[in-house]
C-alpha cells in the first residue's frame, strides 16, 4: 500500500470506516455500483470490497473521486463538501492556509536531471502549492523533499501507465524493495529495486516484456552523494495519480 494513515490500529479502522461511508454516498450519487466502476475502470467487485470497508489505494481514491465528481480531498479526508463538484477532482488537493502549503516541483516530461545533482537542480518545471495535510495522512508522507514528474514509456505497465503522474520522495533513506526513480548513465527510468542477493540490486520491469538486469550494490548511490556510481538513486515512488496539470 502507498499509504499510511495512523499506527493506531483503531484509528486506521475508524479512518477506512469513515471514508468507505462517504464512498457510499459518493457511489449512490453518481448513479450506482455498475456506473461508476465503468467510469473509473475499478473492477466491479473491487469497488464493493471498497464499499465494504477495504483498505483503498491512492490511484483508486483518485479515480472513485473523478468517476463520482467529488472532491478528492472530501472523499479522502472528509473536507470540504462533496458537492463542490469536479473542477479540483484532477489535481492535488490545494493547502487551505500558509502554514498547511508545501511548495513541490512538477516535471511535465523527463526532467534535465544531468544539469543537478538534486531535483532542487533540474530544470523545466513548474510548482505547485500541496496540502501537507493530504500528503501525510492520506500518502503517509512526511518528507518536504518531494516532486512530481508525468511519466513515459510502458516498462512499468500495468502498475505504472505512460501519462501517469508519480510523487517521488527523494529524501536519503534506508533501502527497502520498492519502486524508485533512478539514473543509469545520465537516462532517467522508473524501475522496480530488490535484492538479488547481498552483493546485488535486481532492477526489473513491471511489464515482462523488458528483462531484469542487476547493479553491483557497491556501485549504487543515492542521488547527490559524492561516490562513483553506475547506478543512482533519486528517489522512491510514493503515490501514482492520473492529473491535468
Amino acid at each position: 500500500m502507498l499509504h499510511k494513515e495512523n499506527s493506531d490500529p483503531e484509528i486506521l479502522k475508524r479512518l477506512i470506516e469513515e471514508r468507505s461511508q462517504r464512498l457510499k454516498q459518493a457511489v449512490k450519487d453518481a448513479g450506482g455500483n455498475r456506473r461508476v466502476s465503468n467510469r473509473s475502470g475499478i473492477p466491479f467487485g473491487t469497488l464493493n470490497a471498497y464499499l465494504a470497508g477495504r483498505e483503498m489505494r491512492v490511484s483508486a481514491l483518485v479515480s472513485l473521486a473523478k468517476a463520482c465528481n467529488v472532491p478528492l480531498d472530501w472523499l479522502a479526508e472528509g473536507k470540504g463538501s462533496p458537492e463542490t463538484g469536479n473542477g479540483a477532482v484532477a489535481s492535488i488537493p490545494a493547502a487551505n492556509s500558509a502554514d498547511d502549503s508545501l511548495e513541490v516541483k512538477f516535471f511535465d516530461a523527463e526532467p534535465s536531471a544531468g544539469r543537478g545533482n538534486i531535483p532542487e537542480e533540474w530544470v523545466g518545471s513548474e510548482s505547485y502549492s500541496v496540502s501537507r495535510s493530504f500528503l501525510s495522512s492520506v500518502l503517509g508522507v512526511f518528507s518536504r523533499k518531494v516532486f512530481f514528474v508525468r511519466i513515459q514509456g510502458d516498462s512499468m505497465m500495468p502498475s505504472l501507465n505512460a501519462g501517469d503522474t508519480i510523487l517521488v520522495n527523494y529524501e536519503t533513506e534506508n533501502f527497502v524493495e520498492a519502486v524508485y526513480v533512478i539514473t543509469i548513465q545520465g537516462l532517467l527510468m522508473v524501475k522496480r529495486l530488490s535484492m538479488k542477493d547481498p552483493f546485488n540490486i535486481s532492477v526489473s520491469s513491471d511489464n515482462p516484456r523488458y528483462q531484469p538486469f542487476q547493479v553491483p550494490l557497491d556501485r549504487v548511490g543515492w542521488m547527490g552523494t559524492d561516490m562513483d556510481a553506475d547506478m543512482r538513486i533519486i528517489g522512491r515512488v510514493v503515490g501514482r495519480f492520473q492529473l491535468n496539470f
